[in-house]
């Protein structure tokens, strides 16, 4: 993969749809990428990503008029009304709709669009919409539209080491397609075959979970915790792969000219079952199509060194399967596998960018020191090093938030912007569940060292990247299940974050620390949100949330704070 004498040397990603982002490469490499909903606190922000690229232009140091080149992650998606209309484009994210007609004739047009011209047509008035908008915030540099599903691929090859890799991505549907694989090779990514929009698996679990009453493209991570709670009935798994299946090479399509609704000839049966049932049956049935179509491309292509990216790949079961199959060798899941990813992926293909190891995913802000002595007044101040502190907290049974360097990319908290809670008592999960807002039923992550994950965790030598960033679920060892039960699901599985410490210093010395005051080697990691919130970005954020949580500590910046007129949780005695 041979860069080209003109590469540009700055260039900025967008993704301008649901999740909308931002992300800029330097002189071929990721130096910094955000969400728009980090900033604006609109869960799944759809609007246009001005404070992303605020953000990202910020750290490292540059102004509108450096961005050399431009890209966006999709050509007609979103569609063109809506990149024409502000009133449509600064939208609070994506509501429910899963059965309105109007995504189906959506997924028409664009279907048919990117068999025809139709797509180049809209492209070239997408392309003018956007200059005109770029262009009033100060970036006149020129613009490329590229291939939604292309920039989901690229995102995460040129994110993995190996030049001769499988690339699957699939979501919900981008520029007509809902599904394409490629070949990485010497000369960049080689397309293989594509499934248009007509495809079954494009609505298959999100309507699923708008019919459980979940929210679409926001709580699919419900289904899946949820399928654990049940078996699929088998009456139930045959009607649902008759009409979701990979055969003979292909996936199986849906009607979309005719409407779908929740009481219709497919959706209706699913009442006979409880809704564990329905999401257990759901989440086979998609685990079963897509673990098809990969044993499909790895035999086509003799190529067993697997990367994943789109939505789809959120769904971390079916991550495992495909990590599971005979004959992978590796599997790398992009961290932000999402329509957010497209703005990295964007800007590595437009900026020629090498095939590099990904070591870390804090490409957003940081928080200034003088941010934290703002925040943290009305706080009580605990004396002390801020990780010793919190070592103390969490060894008592505390919970601890902490935002500290700079924002993780992506919907995992990996410690920058997280809640840390002890794993060895299952009573835990419900404290901060009420704490948080959250269902009951959502498993938490274990945040584990690299040298003690393989005594805990099964099949690490599959995916030992991904295991990194919480993109796949593996099964625990019996001293994992025995040692840090509050992080082990009803499935006997867990999603870790695998902590090294040449990558994560503060992190595993906290593991450390923690380790040798209880001998425990394991911690719980959750996202440092309230529910149905975004993750915090500030530290205005942070100590919002804090207060109204009311959990035991705050580890802000570098600072150890505890709740206003409440004990020194590092005291002795029980803590909650």
């Amino acid at each position: 993969m041979k860069p080209t004498a003109s590469r540009p040397r700055v260039v900025l990603g967008i993704n301008d749809n649901h999740d909308a982002s931002a992300a800029l490469v330097v002189e071929g490499a990721l130096v910094a990428a955000a969400s728009e909903e980090r900033f604006d606190r609109s869960k799944g922000s759809g609007r246009f990503p001005w404070r992303a690229i605020a953000a990202c232009l910020a750290t490292a140091g540059l102004r509108p008029s450096e961005v050399e080149l431009v890209a966006v992650g999709s050509t007609i998606t979103p569609p063109l009304p809506v990149r024409c209309l502000p009133a449509l484009r600064d939208r609070e994210g994506v509501g429910h709709g899963q059965f309105n007609y109007l995504l189906n004739l959506l997924i028409l047009y664009q279907s048919a669009a990117a068999r025809t011209g139709l797509l180049r047509l809209e492209g070239r008035a997408n392309a003018q919409a956007l200059r005109a908008r770029l262009r009033s915030g100060g970036l006149r540099a020129p613009l490329r539209l590229l291939d939604h599903h292309r920039c989901h691929a690229e995102s995460a090859y040129r994110t993995q080491p190996a030049a001769r890799c499988l690339v699957l991505t699939a979501d919900g549907m981008g520029d007509g397609r809902c599904a394409t694989a490629w070949l990485g090779g010497p000369d960049g990514l080689r397309p293989l075959r594509s499934f248009s929009g007509r495809a079954a698996i494009n609505t298959f679990y999100s309507r699923i979970t708008e019919w459980l009453g979940f929210h679409a493209m926001r709580h699919e991570g419900k289904v899946t915790g949820l399928a654990a709670l049940a078996a699929p009935p088998p009456a139930l798994l045959a009607h649902m792969g008759a009409h979701l299946n990979f055969r003979a090479g292909r996936f199986s399509t849906e009607a979309y000219h005719w409407p779908q609704h929740p009481d219709d000839a497919f959706f209706g049966e699913l009442r006979a079952y409880s809704p564990a049932e329905v999401a257990a049956a759901a989440q086979a049935t998609l685990e079963a199509a897509v673990c098809a179509w990969a044993r499909h491309e790895m035999e086509q292509t003799g190529v067993h060194d697997v990367a994943l990216a789109g939505g789809l790949f959120g769904n971390v079961k079916v991550n495992q399967r495909i990590a599971a199959l005979p004959g992978l060798r590796s599997l790398w899941v992009f961290p932000n596998m999402g329509d957010g990813g497209l703005a990295v992926g964007a800007a590595l293909l437009a900026a020629e960018a090498p095939l590099l190891r990904l070591q870390h995913v804090n490409l957003g802000p940081d928080i200034p020191a003088e941010a934290v002595a703002q925040a943290a007044t009305g706080l009580r101040a605990l004396p002390g090093a801020a990780l010793d502190g919190a070592a103390a907290v969490l060894a008592r049974g505390g919970a601890v938030a902490r935002a500290a360097g700079r924002m993780e990319f992506g919907p995992r908290a990996l410690g920058s912007r997280s809640i840390l809670a002890p794993a060895h008592d299952p009573a835990i999960n419900p404290r901060l569940n009420a704490a948080l807002q959250r269902s009951d039923f959502m498993p938490f992550a274990p945040m584990i060292r690299s040298e003690d994950a393989p005594a805990l965790l099964v099949g690490l030598d599959r995916a030992p990247e991904a295991a990194r960033f919480m993109t796949l679920c593996f099964d625990c060892t019996p001293a994992m299940r025995a040692e840090a039960p509050a992080a082990v699901h009803v499935d006997g599985t867990a999603r870790p974050q695998v902590v090294h410490a040449a990558e994560a210093p503060a992190l595993h010395a906290l593991l450390t620390a923690y380790q040798a005051r209880t001998g425990r080697r394991v911690l719980l990691n959750t996202s440092f949100n309230l529910h149905e919130e975004p993750i915090v970005c500030t530290a205005a954020d942070a100590v919002q949330t804090f207060v109204r949580s009311g959990l035991d500590a705050l580890w802000l910046g570098d600072r150890l704070l505890g709740q206003a007129g409440a004990p020194d949780p590092r005291g002795a005695g029980p803590v909650g």
